[in-house]
């Protein structure tokens, strides 16, 4: 708030604080935007800006409305506000990035994914569109180490880190047609999958289940049909279509091809000087497949717990290590993703009831009474019979 207030009050501040707020580097012939050093401020501004914005929507909004809703433990309260944020984050990116990958003409057809290397320019939304979303995945690595460590820690760090890599690289190396695409493909989930959890801690266990299905589907057909096309059109179209080279200058003044350095030096420079040179080797190729491969190794392994799930619900019975969301004092090997898609578990109402920790604690003492009240009458009958 403080920059804005200063950006329009202060017109001779504006040089300086503009590139914190609003996209630098357009040029005024075509209207595009190329990359630039300006761009650090506009991703640290959104650090901050979306940080405050999670923890305000957490705090006054979706908190105050799990209570509302009669969700009555202040932990539940918690896990609720944060999927609901994630919900409302991902309820206007995705649509957001949908509509940005349809109107190009690449849509349907992955071999436009690599022609006419390298795009220098693109239009204002898309690059709002990366360099927020970029902003967001930074963000998040700072939420999971200030919050309470989960069992899956690792995994989103090491998944988070390895996001940010490849919305760097297909920023920086001019490849934002194919990262507008993975980000499509991997949000889709991002919307369901909080939406049944949240569902869940209002109560609504039917639904719950419904959305859950379709998490599943959608799940399948972004994470390991779609990715894997990519990833299989990286390994195979890119040598057909694009030739080992490199580019130098501006979009307005672009040189090339040009051959390969035989240093490391091509690799570094697009980091450092916008309109480098930047190159596209065989080596650079496979480095971004392990990338994405990696990534995909991560997704199996939380498919794995998600598969888990489905067929116990399938089979009709209480998926082994089934817990409620809430932490707990005992030691577990089940991790995080595994313990939120296990909650899904509500077939029929005796299995829900073994889902509940509470209500297992309270059969068990009501069976307790049942015994020593069989046993009161036992010896009663006894004294008696003396």
């Amino acid at each position: 708030m403080a920059l804005l207030f200063i950006d329009f009050s202060m017109p001779q501040a504006a040089p300086y604080t503009a590139k914190f707020l609003w996209l630098s580097h357009r040029q005024s012939s075509t209207g595009l935007y190329s990359i630039g050093n300006g761009d650090v401020c506009f991703v640290l501004f959104k650090v901050l800006t979306l940080s405050w914005l999670r923890e305000s929507c957490m705090d006054y909004l979706l908190a105050p409305f799990a209570a509302a809703m009669g969700v009555a433990k202040e932990r539940k309260r918690i896990r609720f506000s944060e999927q609901g944020w994630v919900l409302m984050y991902y309820t206007v990116f995705w649509p957001l990035g949908m509509f940005i990958w349809t109107k190009e003409s690449h849509f349907a057809n992955m071999d436009h994914l690599w022609t006419g290397w390298p795009q220098r320019d693109i239009d204002g939304l898309t690059k709002f569109y990366i360099l927020t979303q970029l902003s967001y995945w930074i963000q998040q690595v700072i939420s999971v180490n200030i919050e309470a460590r989960r069992k899956d820690y690792w995994l989103n760090v090491v998944h988070h880190f390895i996001t940010i890599t490849l919305i760097l690289v297909s920023y920086v190396y001019h490849h934002t047609r194919v990262g507008v695409l993975i980000l499509v493909m991997m949000d889709a989930i991002e919307i369901l999958f909080p939406f049944a959890k949240c569902l869940r801690y209002l109560g609504y266990t039917t639904l719950c289940d419904v959305v859950f299905c379709l998490f599943f589907i959608t799940w399948v057909l972004s994470r390991h049909v779609l990715y894997l096309m990519t990833c299989w059109s990286v390994y195979s179209d890119v040598p057909r279509i694009m030739e080992v080279s490199c580019f130098i200058g501006s979009a307005g003044n672009l040189h090339g091809p040009l051959p390969v350095p035989d240093n490391w030096w091509h690799l570094i420079e697009p980091w450092l000087y916008p309109n480098g040179i930047v190159c596209h080797s065989n080596g650079f190729r496979i480095s971004i497949l392990v990338y994405l491969l990696l990534l995909q190794v991560l997704m199996m392994m939380w498919f794995g717990f998600i598969c888990k799930v489905a067929i116990g619900v399938l089979d009709g019975r209480v998926v082994d290590d089934v817990r409620s969301d809430e932490e707990s004092d005992e030691g577990s090997q089940i991790t995080e993703l595994e313990k939120d898609t296990n909650s899904f578990a509500t077939v029929s109402s005796w299995q829900e009831s073994r889902l509940q920790p509470r209500r297992s604690a309270r059969s068990s003492s009501a069976a307790q009474i049942g015994n020593d009240g069989n046993g009161y009458l036992k010896r009663k009958a006894h004294g008696k019979g003396e």
